[in-house]
């Protein structure tokens, strides 16, 4: 049985997915198995590039899923003692699964999570800093308050008893972090476990993105804290405060990773995607449904 299982969800990602499986053919780490949960309704083209890669299982679903519940199917699949988390539209670095089993076998961390970085040009860089301002590469090693489901990895038996993602919304990574920290388990931030993403959709479809995300995540908060009325309007007053608290939070976060020129340079984007996901939170708010 492997040591490590690599989870990727795929949804029409056979554009990427080729560069994906060839950077953890290239793993110094050797022991470990990928599992692609593929819901493409023309699933062949993921498979055949599967085909051309050693250790990795394809399973097709007919239905369309979503990343999480993606996710949850391949992690009820895999063989690993350990569960690795990574997107379709990711490269890791060469080191990065050796990087995680070196932290939880060698140094007794039990759920860890990798920085990511951001191809180059200037729009792909600001919609990277706006979504993954909080795990960039560079700085120390630190407990964090969440990791990101693209670049994580933690015990598989522990993650099925936690039930996996909540797949009813997108911030299931959130939820997860959260029942992880209830259990008093450390969220260690490893900066140089390195991925990068290559994600830089239109402006449209990433203000949309952002959107959806500050919905979700008032929706987990409301389900988990049974906020009241009053507190929901407090909370949706101060959304002003909320946006300049989280800027001031993603420029002290660059700027620790080594990143704080780049953030200057991409702030208004930060601004903009920042202000949608604040104002999702707030129409969730507002609604007050869970």
């Amino acid at each position: 049985m492997p040591v490590i299982s690599v989870i990727i969800p795929c949804y029409h990602s056979a554009a990427t997915l080729e560069a994906c499986l060839h950077s953890l053919d290239g793993q110094t780490f050797r022991d470990f198995e990928v599992i692609l949960v593929d819901s493409t309704p023309t699933g062949p083209a993921g498979e055949d590039v599967a085909k051309r890669h050693d250790r990795t299982r394809w399973y097709h679903h007919p239905e369309r899923l979503g990343a999480h519940a993606a996710r949850n199917l391949a992690a009820g699949m895999a063989e690993g003692r350990y569960l690795a988390f990574m997107d379709p539209d990711m490269t890791a670095e060469p080191d990065w699964l050796e990087r995680f089993r070196r932290a939880m076998e060698q140094e007794g961390r039990v759920v860890v999570g990798g920085g990511v970085d951001s191809p180059p040009g200037y729009w792909a860089r600001a919609v990277h800093l706006t979504k993954y301002g909080w795990w960039l590469s560079g700085g120390r090693a630190k407990v964090h308050s969440q990791l990101p489901s693209g670049n994580f990895c933690l015990p598989r038996a522990l993650f099925l008893e936690m039930g996996g993602f909540p797949d009813r919304y997108w911030e299931g990574d959130t939820e997860l972090s959260y029942r992880l920290r209830g259990r008093g388990l450390e969220l260690w931030h490893l900066p140089e476990a390195r991925t990068t993403h290559y994600d830089a959709p239109p402006l449209r479809g990433f203000l949309r993105e952002r959107w959806q995300r500050g919905v979700d995540t008032a929706q987990a908060r409301m389900t988990r804290s049974g906020w009241s009325g009053v507190h929901r309007a407090l909370r949706v007053g101060a959304s002003p405060v909320t946006w300049g608290l989280m800027m001031a939070r993603s420029a002290r976060l660059a700027i620790e990773a080594g990143w704080g020129g780049r953030w200057l340079g991409a702030a208004p984007v930060i601004g903009v995607g920042l202000a949608a996901w604040v104002a999702g939170e707030a129409r969730a708010l507002a609604a007050g449904r869970r």
